[in-house]
């Protein structure tokens, strides 16, 4: 990075589908007009935790870059509150370029996205069907196709300890895993059912540090000491709302990437590697994405939660995400 620390941070709203979104703008000092990105981050995220790291570099680097809370979460509006809803998060996203593009200090003909994790594919698949982002990075993506949900769900029954691989870990076996899936998402029709017929809101705890029975699962929606080595630290400084809308989970998972990557004229770059989430499946959408102007950073050295704010590799990935912006 040439300059550190030189921009300025503005606390902004904007409208989303009826809601009011709450955001930051992190705008460089040293440029005029610069170009704008939209960053999405983790399942469940709040914008102080993975976005805000990228979105501080990214505008050392030259860019206007804008974090948010999605509805329901955080602090912006909508109801009810902690619904997980992926769909929204992308409304939300499309929402904030619209934001961008009318501010008038922006770059309108020079707008991005970069998403973390599960904000990663959903970037993907804004950037196939709205036209005004003209490239996007994905970062230690959450793949959305079935086999990663599996993935997602048996990684919570592992009884994973610091500094063991991801991709070394033994998982459920596949029965195991449907059974798993099949469990959570007839719990979360029951609740969206009694959601819609009473407005009563059923709650379980995010995250869990207790690994779930690969037979019984949790109630938990993430549970597990991998996922709780990064959600929990933010839990126990009382900085993340621990909870979820169980009715989410019927939402969350009928949500796909696969056929949006798959149209993706967009420039792409795509970091990843073996010990992050699923490792096949972002060679899997990698491989589809059908622009030949597509770039895949495969870096073995960094775990999955590593990439959400572990200082080292946020400023390699900025460093690659900026050096491919730039040649778009």
């Amino acid at each position: 990075m040439p300059v550190h620390g030189r921009y300025t941070t503005e606390k902004v709203t904007y409208p989303s589908h009826g809601d009011t979104i709450a955001a930051v703008l992190f705008k460089p000092t040293n440029i005029t007009n610069p170009p704008g990105i939209v960053l999405t981050g983790p399942y469940s995220f709040v914008k102080e935790q993975a976005p805000f790291q990228y979105a501080t570099r990214l505008a050392d680097e030259g860019y206007a870059a804008l974090i948010f809370d999605p509805r329901t979460v955080g602090e912006s509006t909508g109801q009810p509150h902690r619904l997980e809803n992926p769909k929204m998060k992308n409304e939300d996203a499309v929402a904030g370029l619209d934001y961008l593009e009318k501010r008038g200090d922006v770059d309108t003909k020079r707008l991005f996205l970069v998403g973390i994790c599960q904000g990663g594919p959903e970037s993907l698949d804004i950037a196939s069907y709205d036209k005004r982002v003209v490239g996007v990075a994905s970062v230690s993506g959450y793949f959305r196709d079935h086999e990663t949900d599996l993935y997602m769900i048996c990684a919570g029954c592992v009884a994973w300890s610091p500094g063991v691989d991801i991709g070394s870990i033994t998982m459920p076996t596949p029965d195991q895993a449907e059974a798993l899936y099949q469990a959570r998402l007839k719990r979360a029709q029951a609740a969206k059912k009694k959601y819609e017929e009473t407005g009563e809101v059923i709650y379980e705890p995010l995250v869990d540090p207790t690994a779930a029975d690969p037979n019984v699962g949790s109630n938990a929606g993430l549970p597990g000491p991998l996922v709780w080595s990064w959600y929990g630290p933010w839990t126990l400084r009382n900085e993340f709302d621990n909870r979820y809308a169980i009715m989410s989970d019927v939402d969350h998972f009928s949500y796909t990437t696969v056929p949006g990557v798959a149209k993706l004229q967009t420039p792409a770059l795509i970091i990843h590697g073996d010990n992050c989430m699923n490792a096949p499946a972002a060679k899997r959408h990698f491989e589809s994405i059908p622009t030949e102007n597509k770039k895949l950073i495969w870096n073995n050295e960094v775990s999955h939660f590593e990439h959400y704010d572990k200082p080292d590799a946020v400023d390699h990935n900025v460093g690659e995400i900026a050096s491919w912006f730039a040649e778009i």
